[in-house]
């Protein structure tokens, strides 16, 4: 009964708080305008951090899976590895599958996302995203297709035995449009030919969150889809030289726990490793190669590379549009106490004829939380858009990222948790504030000086409020346009324009050993005799590809101070490799042909490498021995480049050194990208470039081609989007804050019309009247703008990673920060201040 009572009641206050809306048409479309901005922005970016970071994998009991690698890992790593292991080997594999007791099953994928050159029923090369995946994949995972067969352990019959594959049903309406033949289709992918035999279920996108695979592979067949190599023959007690290439998963039985399945399998891969590496290696060596250590995770949410850091800038942009949300209920709860000022009267009679004031403060919170919730049904269309939006300036900034963000049903009860919180936060003190009358004066409708002073005191505050927070929003949108300014600005060390990449891989187009070094200085002559190239050269690292290269290292004379002294990042590199980059050489020579695998092994060195391990003593005619497991290379330092930015724009260049080519520990490079210098524009020379190689070699196709200044602008694309979200956010703020001060301003102004009106019957002049109301705006916009750079020191600890290049105090930013807003602020208040500046004293006389 009670509960019936309660809920008429409630619905009551609905028709009423509707009707107060229809009566108030403006005051409503901007309250709901202010919230629907505020709480859409939180709501698109809740719906990217939904997808990235909450939602589990669309696969049954996603809470049973498990993975024994590290979700932000991608690529493939080789040599000993130490500590924690993020990704593993294929034998490793093969022996925790079949040694796991506490898992139902285990299955194992490639830790990237190929893009393959490929052959679709004989047809011409098109390009697809591929996985390689074990036998087990779909089985553990437990999906089922939309047609055909999935692959199963049944079919690993051995390397090469296994010539099927998979495509995602996406792929197949997009390539296929749909059609049921495609079963029996061929895929030629390197030297194998593919039979598709499954369509996946729509929806599936397998473990990666952000990528979409086209085609699943069999890992059984990586030596024929990637020719020259083989992953999954490794002799693992003959070697020291591991391939990593795997993340692998684990389901776990029903009553174990991801705890008792750690135990298992710390004692399980410790037995492995022991096993691992070759009994005659020496103990300091045979102790660092079994520091090594697998950690279980919950792999529910799936693999998504580099997502602690993603998490971070996501949670960012978060934070910025909870301020915007913060300025708009700020706006919001200042025109809910001006319409709350006008409403006395009918506060008074309602207290008089027996309401209570909490019943009153009731009816005025529902009328808050209708409107929130109003403006959160706006903010569903916004966050609808500006969601699809979001996602594509993050694509952008991640090289293709695939995200589907859905307004689901935790993305529903967010923008409802938003809008409840909202609707009591800017609803709260309005309704406190306006219940607090005196009956005489509001019903005689007297008292308004004494009346509204408290309220013209608490809008000033929250305008304050306002301004620092929007204050907080324009500086840190200036301190990121600013870092991409300074990314912009960095040196390289060598021109950066014209400046063509193209990549190849040796191995995988057949060729072993010499043939490697043959074919590298073959192709880089072909290239330097191309018209309109100024130099070329190769190197195995390629500047800003994301791969990386570093060793142990030993230099002549020089005794570590730290462990982190002992290793070095290293690049192969061809013959004339500076002079292609233009970059200068300091001391010495580079390479060229005569540093051949029979010559003398000699290394170049950058500045940083020489002041580290050099300092005060000429490195020309020294010594470095690069080590890696048990192997070593005795270089002589013949030369010192300057430093140059290959892999980051950030920090400081890292000390490096360069190797010949062909003088490399395993022998000559694999893979090479070539480095080519034009005189015009590379895209111009790009075709000359690919068809002289495939006409050399039909057999070699380039894997990657781009230009230099792509790079750079994909390296600073995450900042960018950042800079560019904040600056958005900085707007809404800077033009919420500004219909905030205006308003408050206007609202002031009418309810001391009679005493403008007295001053300018006792001689005060229009100008006078202007400088009054903009000294009470430079009050409230100095205290605000104290508040605002209080809130930034605030913020310090989190912002400053994001940073290049300036403080976060950077003076500069913050003073231009600060003049914007006085100069919107200004325009803002010079609109009132005009209108009160043209009050007829006698109409003001009369006003109360």
């Amino acid at each position: 009964m009670q509960r019936a009572r309660w809920l008429d009641t409630l619905l009551r206050d609905v028709r009423y708080a509707l009707r107060q809306f229809v009566h108030n048409p403006l005051f409503t479309i901007v309250a709901m305008i202010s919230l629907a901005i505020g709480i859409g922005a939180n709501t698109a970016i809740f719906s990217v951090i939904d997808a990235v970071l909450l939602r589990s994998l669309a696969i049954p009991n996603p809470q049973e899976l498990v993975m024994f690698t590290d979700p932000n890992a991608s690529g493939v790593t080789t040599g000993l590895n130490t500590g924690e292991r993020h990704l593993i080997t294929f034998a490793e594999f093969v022996q925790l599958r079949d040694h796991a007791t506490t898992l139902s099953g285990v299955f194992a994928t490639e830790a990237d996302l190929n893009r393959w050159h490929v052959r679709i029923a004989g047809g011409a090369t098109e390009e697809v995203r591929a996985r390689l995946v074990s036998e087990e994949y779909f089985s553990v995972l437990g999906v089922q297709p939309a047609m055909g067969r999935f692959f199963t352990s049944s079919d690993a019959k051995g390397p090469g035995q296994d010539p099927y594959a998979v495509i995602s049903y996406e792929y197949w309406q997009r390539r296929f449009s749909g059609n049921s033949s495609v079963l029996g289709t061929s895929i030629q992918v390197g030297n194998a030919s593919l039979t598709v035999i499954a369509v996946a279920r729509p929806g599936f996108r397998g473990e990666a969150v952000g990528e979409s695979t086209d085609v699943w592979i069999p890992a059984m067949m990586q030596p024929m889809v990637i020719p020259g190599r083989d992953w999954l023959s490794e002799n693992q007690s003959q070697t020291l030289e591991k391939v990593m290439w795997l993340h692998t998963f684990g389901r776990l039985k029903p009553g174990v726990n991801l705890s008792q399945a750690q135990t298992e399998m710390n004692v399980l891969f410790r037995r492995i490793i022991e096993n691992s590496y070759p009994t005659s290696l020496a103990p300091e060596l045979r102790k660092q190669a079994l520091d090594q250590r697998l950690v279980l995770r919950d792999a529910r949410r799936g693999v998504f590379a580099n997502r602690d850091d993603f998490s971070q800038q996501l949670l960012l942009l978060l934070g910025a549009a909870i301020v915007v949300l913060a300025i708009a209920c700020i706006n919001v709860a200042n025109l809910q106490l001006a319409r709350g000022s006008n409403r006395s009267r009918e506060v008074a009679i309602r207290l008089s004829i027996g309401a209570t004031r909490v019943r009153i403060v009731r009816q005025f919170l529902t009328e808050s939380l209708v409107l929130s919730l109003l403006g959160g049904l706006l903010a569903l269309l916004l966050a609808w858009g500006a969601s699809r939006l979001f996602i594509a300036l993050l694509a952008s900034a991640r090289n293709g990222l695939d995200l589907s963000p859905s307004l689901d049903g935790r993305v529903l009860l967010f923008t409802l948790g938003v809008a409840a919180f909202s609707g009591i936060i800017f609803g709260l003190a309005p309704a406190l504030r306006g219940t607090n009358v005196n009956l005489n004066d509001s019903l005689r409708d007297s008292g308004h000086a004494t009346a509204t002073s408290g309220k013209l005191k608490l809008t000033q505050s929250l305008v304050v409020c306002q301004i620092g927070l929007s204050l907080l929003a324009v500086i840190l949108a200036g301190l990121f346009l600013r870092t991409i300014w300074n990314l912009q600005a960095v040196g390289l060390g060598y021109p950066k324009e014209k400046l063509l990449l193209i990549t190849v891989d040796g191995v995988t187009a057949g060729y072993k050993g010499p043939q490697l070094s043959n074919l590298w200085h073959d192709l880089n002559a072909r290239l330097q005799a191309l018209p309109g190239v100024q130099g070329a050269s190769y190197s195995i690292n390629g500047l800003f590809s994301g791969s990386e290269a570093d060793d142990e290292i030993a230099v002549e004379g020089y005794t570590p101070q730290h462990e982190d002294e002992m290793t070095s990042r290293f690049d192969m590199v061809g013959p004339g490799y500076f002079s292609a980059l233009g970059g200068p050489l300091l001391r010495g020579r580079e390479f060229g042909l005569q540093d051949s695998t029979s010559a003398p092994h000699v290394t170049v060195i950058n500045e940083a490498f020489a002041n580290q391990f050099f300092a005060g003593r000429n490195p020309i005619g020294r010594h470095i021995t690069e080590g890696s497991g048990d192997q070593r290379n005795v270089m002589e330092v013949v030369g010192v480049a300057g430093n140059a930015r290959d892999h980051g724009l950030r920090g400081q260049v890292p000390p490096r050194f360069y190797v010949p080519g062909d003088q490399g520990m395993d022998g000559p490079n694999e893979w090479a990208t070539f480095e080519i210098r034009t005189s015009g524009d590379p895209k111009q020379m790009l075709t000359a470039v690919r068809k002289t190689i495939v006409g050399a070699y039909a057999n070699l196709y380039p894997a990657k081609d781009h230009e230099l200044t792509e790079s750079l602008e994909n390296s600073m694309s995450q900042p960018r989007m950042i800079a560019r979200l904040c600056a958005v956010f900085g707007a809404m703020g800077l033009l919420l804050a500004a219909g905030g001060l205006y308003g408050v301003l206007s609202y002031g102004i009418s309810r001391r019309t009679n005493e403008i009106g007295i001053r300018m019957a006792l001689g005060a002049a229009p100008g006078r009247v202007i400088g009054m109301v903009l000294q009470e705006t430079g009050v409230m916009l100095a205290i605000g703008a104290a508040l605002g750079v209080a809130l930034t020191i605030a913020c310090t600890r989190v912002i400053a990673g994001q940073l290049y290049g300036l403080s976060t105090l950077d003076p500069l930013t913050i003073l231009s920060a600060v003049l914007l807003f006085m100069m919107v602020a200004v325009i803002a208040s010079f609109i009132p201040a005009a209108r009160a500046a043209r009050v007829n004293p006698i109409v003001a006389l009369r006003h109360e």
